[in-house]
């Protein structure tokens, strides 16, 4: 049986390789990046903090609008919108919610523009520690959406790594609702 993951990569080469005909010679990219976080929590207390529901623990303008089910959980299946800074939907899909092996991945697409997958992976670091990696892999779907996959570099990821350890260790350390 084929994973979500693997026919949306089938069907993004399917729709990469139609627009790249109907532009002519415009092509599209694809690039990979990811950086790893330390965590002042174990396996199980930080991979509920990457779902859809817990995220707005740690990045204060989450703001999922759910679509199925309507009343937003954490479970593989859960159908989303969010809103991008300059006003374009994302429609995201969270194709694994694995909390006892620390997995959590993610398709977000932002119609005629970009195709995103996001793969977490939390493993224990010692006592009640762990590390996270989180790898984006940005696809455009038009040449339009090239400029935002050239942004996947090692500086966003610095960025990213920053932004993400301080956030979550701070929400680690408040405590928070848990599922």
């Amino acid at each position: 049986m084929m994973s979500y993951c693997t026919i949306w990569a089938c069907g993004l080469a399917l729709v990469q390789a139609a627009l790249a005909g109907e532009a002519g010679t415009a092509m599209v990219e694809q690039r990979t990046q990811s950086f790893t976080i330390g965590l002042n929590g174990s396996v199980a207390d930080v991979t509920p903090l990457f779902g859809p529901v817990r995220e707005a623990e740690w990045a204060p303008d989450w703001s999922p609008r759910f679509i199925y089910p309507a009343q937003g959980v954490q479970r593989e299946g859960v159908v989303f919108t969010t809103s991008r800074g300059h006003g374009s939907d994302r429609l995201c899909l969270l194709t694994t919610y694995d909390v006892g092996n620390g997995r959590v991945e993610y398709v977000v697409v932002t119609p005629a523009f970009t195709a995103n997958e996001i793969k977490i992976r939390v493993v224990p670091d010692g006592e009640q520690h762990s590390k996270a990696t989180i790898t984006y892999r940005r696809s455009a779907l038009a040449p339009e959406g090239n400029d935002e996959v050239a942004k996947l570099d090692a500086h966003w990821a610095e960025q990213q790594r920053i932004h993400w350890e301080t956030a979550i260790n701070e929400a680690l350390t408040k405590g928070g609702i848990h599922d």
